[in-house]
């Protein structure tokens, strides 16, 4: 808290520290005033005011020189680094309006595909914005991105967002995940009807409700009730339960990227069916930078489609 008994802070603006600096460089009024595009009493005016201010002389004058004192000369190298400060405030400013600038929290689930080509190609086009990355469960993102702890995230659809726009952005091919030497393993396609009876390694419902639900629905079509023995929401998880012999997953295409051994992946169908992913984001909360990468990312999964 300042004392009452305490002198006034100087009241300086940065044209002051520009008139000062012109000066000390030149030496001399008039080429000073040239350079800054002004006559030469308003200068002498404002140079004045300024040591008035500050409450020191910052030069020696005479009829023929103009010289610094010690006080200007520790003056100049600080105004110097405040119009460096101030030029490269407004550019940051500048350009963090237009996007270039800035920072983005990006929720993900494991496997976007899109995410990775995104993120390579946001990061070369725009290095001076700061991305973080949160593997999180689908409905935790919507979340976060309601209540301002994300930007984007990418969920697993379809999903209730009513207070924020949600558009897809990658779909991938529903596949079964069988063990090796499971006896549908050698189809090229399984029936749905096919699994009836099999133990089923899902994920649980709160990490995607609006996909479990989906899934139970075109299962109940097909006239099955899965008996779901294991949940994990990780996909590279339920591949490991599937390859020790715990059971069978449904996972999208993605999951062959994994590899696992003692796994084999069939598509599914007639009718075939689609795990979707989606971007959701809140269009009041939109930055500049935020609108960047959006942009980012609909171009990528155009490129990919």
């Amino acid at each position: 808290m300042t004392s009452p008994d305490a002198p006034p802070s100087p009241r300086i603006e940065l044209r002051h520290l520009r008139y000062f600096v012109a000066l000390a460089e030149e030496l001399h009024f008039g080429r000073a005033a040239q350079r800054l595009h002004i006559s030469q009493p308003p200068l002498s005016q404002q140079i004045a005011a300024l040591e008035k201010e500050i409450g020191v002389p910052l030069l020696l004058r005479t009829s023929r020189s103009v010289d610094l004192t010690e006080a200007g000369r520790v003056f100049l190298v600080e105004a110097r680094q405040t119009l460096a400060q101030a030029r490269s405030a407004i550019d940051l400013a500048r350009r963090a309006a237009t996007g270039e600038v800035g920072r983005l929290q990006i929720g993900f689930v494991p496997a976007c595909g899109v995410i990775p080509a995104a993120i390579r190609r946001f990061t070369r086009l725009f290095p001076s914005v700061q991305v973080t990355l949160r593997a999180m469960p689908s409905a935790e993102q919507a979340d976060a991105v309601e209540h301002g702890r994300l930007d984007v995230g990418f969920v697993h659809l379809p999903m209730e967002v009513s207070k924020l726009s949600c558009e897809p952005v990658e779909s991938h091919a529903l596949m079964a995940a069988l063990p090796a030497r499971h006896r549908l393993s050698r189809r090229r396609t399984i029936p749905w009807r096919a699994l009836e009876g099999e133990t089923f390694i899902g994920f649980p419902r709160a990490a995607a409700p609006g996909a479990y639900d989906a899934l139970m629905s075109r299962l109940r079509e097909a006239g099955l009730v899965p008996r779901i023995a294991h949940e994990t929401d990780s996909v590279l998880a339920r591949l490991r339960m599937v390859g020790a012999g715990l059971g069978i997953s449904l996972l999208p295409a993605y999951a062959r990227n994994f590899k696992q051994p003692g796994v084999s992946l069939r598509p599914l169908g007639p009718p075939a069916a689609a795990a979707t992913i989606g971007m959701v984001h809140c269009p009041p909360r939109h930055t500049p930078a935020l609108g960047r990468f959006l942009e980012v990312v609909r171009e990528t999964a155009r490129g990919r489609d």
